[in-house]
C-alpha cells in the first residue's frame, strides 16, 4: 500500500468551509461520530467457530461477550479476534433464538480487555443517530471491523426488534449497534428487504435475560425453565399431550412419561402450549426450584412434583457495572432524515464535476443504450469513467450540446476508461497539491448527481486491496475437453447467456479466445475468470469441418439467490481493484464513475463499484491521479 496520499481539489473550493443550517453542524456531527467509533470500535471482535464466522461486542472486563441467538450455540467453543490482533479463547453461554440474543464468555483473563458499556434502548428516539460497527467477513473487512452510520427508524416496543438505517448484510450478525456516547444500544440481528430495515436485538433484552444469558444452555423467550418434553395441544382444550421426553431432562426425572396428559403447573390450567409457557414463566418468576402438577395417565389422575433442583437456573448474575457517568437525554436530529438536503448547496456546485456517459451495449435483440457518470478533469478535455459500463459510440452532453467521444484508452486492472471530448472543459476535478492524508472512517463522503440530491455516506475501512473474487466474464456455457487436447466442446449453452446471444452451438469447439489457444475446458474456465463482464472476445470455433470466428460480448454471473441481500443490484465488475475506499452509501451501479468529495469539497476518489448490499468502492484519488499521470 502507498505512504504518499494526496487530493485532487475542486478549484473552485480551495478554503471554502461547510455553512451549518440552523443548529445542525454537519462538522461537529462528524467529529463526534469519529470519537465514537475509536472509543468504541477496540471492544467489538470476530468471533470465529468450527463452521460459522460472525460478530460480537464485549461489554465487561470479565469477557462477557455480547452477540446474536442464531449464531451462538452454547458449550460450543469459539475463537475472539480483537481489532488489534489478539485472539482468546471463549465458550458459548446462553442462547436465546426467539429474542435472537446470546452470550459468549472469554475463557482467558486479561487484565487490559477492551469493552463498552451497555446502554439503554428504551428512551430511543426516531431520527436520533446511531453507528453500527462489525466484522462482516468478505473484502476489506476480515482483518478490521466495518463502520456504518445511520438513525434510529423505530425504537423497539414489546417483544420488537430495534430499527435503524445502519446498514446490514449476511456476516454482520452479532455486530453492535451504538450511540454517540459510546455505549451499545442493539445487537445486529436482520435485515428485510428495503434498505431502511436493518433489525437490531433491543440492548435491553440483553438485560432482562442476564441471569440466563450466563447460564449455558438455549432458552426462550416464554418459558426460562425447560420441563424437556415434545408436547401438542388436545382440540377439546383438556390439557397438553406429551408425546415425547428428552432423555435425562426434567420430565423424565420428574416421573413424566410419554402419552401422559399435563392438565395444571403449579396450579394454573395448561389448555394450550401457550398457557403451559406462562405456568412454567410465572415458576420461573418466583424462582421455585419444584412446584406441583397434574396429569391425567391412562384412566387416572396423577399428581407429581416438577423438580428442577439439578436443572435450574444459576443463582442470579449482576449486569456488569460501569464507572458512573451521567448521559445527556437522547435528542433527535431531525435533518438525519433527509441529510442530503443539508448539503445540497455544496452538491449542486459539486455536480459541475460530473456529466452522464451515454453508450451503446449489445443485447439479446442487439444493442441499447447504457448510461454511467463520468468526471470531468479541469481544463483538459478528458473524462474518466467506469469501463465495463462504456460501451460503443460514447457520447455526452457538454455546455448543452450533444458531444461524441473518443476512447482514449481502456484500463482493466481498474476497469477505468479515459474518454476525449472536442474540445476542453473548464469546469471538473483539478490535479493539486500532495497531501499524506488518507480518509479515516467515520468521514462523511458527497457523491454529486446532476439529476438528483446525490449520495451521502462515511468512510467504514481503511484502504485496501480488492482481489478478484466474482469479477469474471460470463460466457453462458457448460464445456468439456473435446479430444485429446483439441479444445473446449460445448455440451449445453444457458438460454440468455453471451455465448446464445453470440449465435454458438451445441457441439461448437472453441479453439481460440482473443490471442489464447484454448487446449481444454480448463483453458477456457481460466481465461473467463481473467476476463471483465461486459467485454467483446473474438472466439475461434470449429463447427461442422469448418473454421469460424464469433464476436462476444460476455455477460456477468446472476445471484439465484432470493435473500434480501441478493435481490438489490450489483455492479458487473465489481472487485479486483488495486486499492479502495470502502464506503456505506446505497450506490447505484449506474451511479458508479463519478466523483466523491469530503464536506470541505475535497476529491476523495472516484466511484467504481457497488458491491454489496452495504459495500461500495471508491477509487481513492491516488489512484486515479496515477492512472491520469500514466497517459500524459
Amino acid at each position: 500500500m502507498r505512504t504518499l496520499k494526496f487530493f485532487i481539489t475542486l478549484l473552485f473550493f480551495t478554503g471554502w468551509a461547510l455553512t451549518a443550517r440552523g443548529e445542525f453542524d454537519a462538522n461537529k456531527l462528524q467529529t463526534n461520530i469519529q470519537k465514537t467509533i475509536d472509543s468504541v470500535r477496540p471492544a467489538v471482535v470476530a468471533v470465529r467457530g468450527t463452521r460459522s464466522a460472525f460478530s460480537g461486542v464485549i461489554v465487561s472486563a470479565d469477557g462477557h461477550v455480547l452477540s446474536a441467538g442464531h449464531a451462538v450455540r452454547p458449550g460450543i467453543r469459539y475463537k475472539v479476534i480483537l481489532p488489534d490482533g489478539r485472539s482468546f479463547r471463549a465458550r458459548g453461554k446462553g442462547s436465546n433464538p426467539d429474542a435472537d440474543c446470546a452470550l459468549l464468555q472469554i475463557s482467558e483473563k486479561i487484565d487490559d480487555l477492551p469493552f463498552v458499556q451497555i446502554g439503554d434502548s428504551s428512551n430511543l428516539v426516531p431520527n436520533q443517530p446511531c453507528i453500527g460497527i462489525s466484522f462482516p467477513g468478505g473484502q476489506g473487512t476480515r482483518e478490521q471491523p466495518a463502520v456504518r452510520f445511520g438513525r434510529i427508524v423505530r425504537r423497539a416496543r414489546s417483544g420488537r426488534m430495534l430499527q435503524s438505517t445502519a446498514l446490514m448484510e449476511p456476516g454482520d450478525s452479532g455486530g453492535g449497534l451504538f450511540d454517540l456516547d459510546g455505549r451499545v444500544i442493539g445487537i445486529h440481528s436482520s435485515i428485510g428487504r428495503s434498505m431502511s430495515q436493518n433489525f437490531e436485538v433491543p440492548i435491553d433484552v440483553y438485560k432482562n435475560f442476564w441471569t440466563e444469558l450466563n447460564y449455558e444452555r438455549q432458552f426462550t423467550s416464554n418459558s426460562r425453565l425447560i420441563l424437556g418434553i415434545e408436547a401438542r395441544e388436545r382440540r377439546d382444550a383438556s390439557g397438553i399431550t406429551v408425546e415425547a421426553i428428552v432423555k435425562d431432562g426434567v420430565a423424565e426425572n420428574s416421573g413424566i412419561k410419554q402419552d401422559d396428559i399435563i392438565t395444571t403447573i403449579n396450579g394454573e390450567k395448561t389448555v394450550s402450549i401457550e398457557t403451559l409457557r406462562a405456568a412454567l414463566a410465572n415458576a420461573a418468576e418466583q424462582r421455585l426450584e419444584k412446584f406441583p402438577l397434574t396429569l391425567k395417565r391412562d384412566e387416572d389422575s396423577v399428581s407429581l412434583d416438577a423438580d428442577f433442583t439439578n436443572d435450574w437456573l444459576p443463582p442470579e448474575v449482576e449486569l456488569p457495572k460501569y464507572e458512573r457517568t451521567e448521559f445527556p437525554v437522547p435528542v433527535a436530529i431531525e435533518q438525519l432524515a433527509n441529510l442530503p438536503r443539508v448539503f445540497s448547496d455544496l452538491e449542486q456546485k459539486l455536480d459541475n464535476a460530473c456529466v452522464r456517459i451515454r453508450s451503446e451495449v449489445p443485447t439479446k435483440a442487439g444493442t441499447e443504450n447504457a448510461s454511467i457518470v463520468g468526471t470531468l478533469i479541469k481544463d483538459t478535455d478528458l473524462i474518466l469513467s467506469k469501463n465495463s459500463m462504456v460501451g460503443m459510440n460514447p457520447r455526452t452532453k457538454l455546455d448543452d450540446k450533444e458531444t461524441e467521444l473518443e476512447i482514449v484508452v481502456r484500463n482493466s486492472e481498474n476497469d477505468l476508461v479515459l474518454l476525449r471530448a472536442p474540445a476542453k472543459h473548464r469546469r471538473g476535478i483539478k490535479l493539486s497539491s500532495v497531501s499524506e492524508e488518507v480518509p479515516e472512517a467515520g468521514i462523511f463522503l458527497i457523491a454529486p448527481d446532476a439529476s438528483g440530491p446525490g449520495q451521502l455516506s462515511i468512510v467504514s475501512a481503511k484502504l485496501f486491496r480488492s482481489e478478484k473474487e466474482v469479477s469474471q466474464g460470463y460466457l453462458g456455457v457448460y464445456p468439456s475437453t473435446y479430444g485429446d487436447g483439441k479444445g473446449a466442446v460445448l455440451n449445453r449453452i444457458v438460454s440468455g447467456g453471451a455465448a446464445k446471444r453470440a449465435g454458438l452451438l451445441v457441439g461448437d469447439v472453441v479453439t481460440k479466445m482473443n490471442d489464447t489457444e484454448i487446449k481444454t475446458h480448463s483453458d477456457m474456465r481460466k481465461l473467463l475468470g481473467s476476463l471483465d463482464p461486459n467485454i467483446t472476445i473474438v472466439a475461434v470455433v470449429q463447427r461442422d469441418g469448418e473454421e469460424i470466428e464469433k464476436s462476444i460480448t460476455l455477460g456477468a454471473f446472476k445471484s439465484n439467490s432470493n435473500h434480501a441481500a441478493d435481490i438489490m443490484d450489483k455492479s458487473g465488475r465489481r472487485d479486483g481493484f488495486s486499492e479502495v475506499l470502502l464506503h456505506d452509501a446505497n450506490l447505484q451501479p449506474e451511479k458508479c464513475g463519478g466523483p466523491v468529495f469530503d464536506l470541505s469539497g475535497n476529491f476523495v476518489g472516484m466511484n467504481i463499484a457497488r458491491n454489496s448490499r452495504v459495500r461500495s468502492y471508491a477509487l481513492p484519488s491516488s489512484v486515479v491521479k496515477e492512472f491520469l499521470e500514466s497517459q500524459n
